[in-house]
């Protein structure tokens, strides 16, 4: 039988962990952890959820120290707890399998990343004031699993509904949504879907103009991308164009541009030996190793 002395030592044991856990104390953290939980199975039925929390918990630290593996039996375990509970509470059930969602996406574990990816927008889509962004994040690591292991028409659909969520709270001329549109038209571009690509890149590039200074690293992006559509489609004057825009955006953004920076650089200078300019893609090249030193 459960007892009241356990349920104390089990409050006063939690308290104890976070505070190891707050101070870098992991070693520690764990065995009191596992303390924890055999209180727990004393002074909890298998579908409490304080039952459900101490797994959890657990898990949180084998995975802060590092063991992905050992920290996925114990939140898979505490999530099948929460979602089968009397009551089941939503934000509960939304978190949990977002955390599991991710840790099993960085395991590369791809199948069980989307089942638990799916859930949890499945599940947050009912949350009232859940941030775009959460909900927006997970759509997008969906699309991305399905591109990196070649099931490229999946993508396509988590794309869209990130955009329709990000619109809806945001606004048409947000820059979040010229990023989800960047990410679609990206999409669109390795898909050489390039009509599309082009529409939605516009239409990103048009809400960074707006919203930011010239210089800004998110323009010199979208006419980086742009570039590239343009460049993949054979229209090499208008690529050209934008790989110089873009390459004088980055310049002039920062003393010390970023790898971005280099990798428009050698988009255009591909471009130029394509067009029999080699001394000209070569000095280019050298340009922007230097500017990156």
């Amino acid at each position: 039988m459960p007892g009241k002395g356990d349920e104390k030592l089990w409050s006063i044991l939690g308290e104890k962990l976070e505070m190891l856990r707050a101070t870098g104390r992991m070693a520690e953290a764990i065995r009191v952890g596992e303390t924890l939980l055999e209180l727990a199975q004393r002074a909890f039925q298998p579908r409490d959820v304080e039952y459900g929390v101490t797994l959890e918990k657990l898990g949180q630290l084998y995975d802060q120290n590092g063991d992905r593996n050992a920290a996925k039996v114990y939140l898979a375990k505490a999530h099948e707890v929460f979602a089968k509970g009397e009551n089941p509470d939503p934000r509960i059930i939304f978190r949990s399998a977002r955390r599991l969602a991710f840790l099993c996406d960085q395991l590369g574990q791809t199948g069980e990343a989307v089942r638990y990816y799916e859930q949890a927008i499945k599940t947050g889509t009912d949350l009232p004031d859940l941030p775009h962004s959460d909900l927006g994040t997970m759509l997008n690591n969906i699309a991305l699993i399905y591109r990196k292991t070649g099931r490229q028409k999946a993508a396509e659909p988590y794309y869209l509904h990130a955009l329709q969520i990000y619109e809806k709270q945001l606004g048409t001329d947000h820059p979040d949504v010229a990023s989800v549109l960047n990410n679609l038209a990206v999409f669109y571009t390795n898909e050489r879907r390039f009509a599309e690509a082009e529409r939605t890149h516009l239409r990103a590039l048009a809400i960074r103009e707006k919203a930011y200074p010239p210089a800004h690293p998110d323009i010199a992006q979208s006419k980086c991308n742009l570039a590239v559509v343009y460049h993949s489609s054979g229209d090499y004057a208008r690529a050209s164009e934008l790989y110089r825009a873009s390459i004088k955006a980055w310049e002039e953004a920062t003393d010390k541009p970023p790898e971005d920076y280099e990798i428009v650089a050698s988009n255009y200078a591909d471009l130029l030996r394509s067009l029999g300019k080699a001394r000209q893609a070569h000095q280019l090249e050298q340009r922007a190793r230097k500017r990156r030193r």
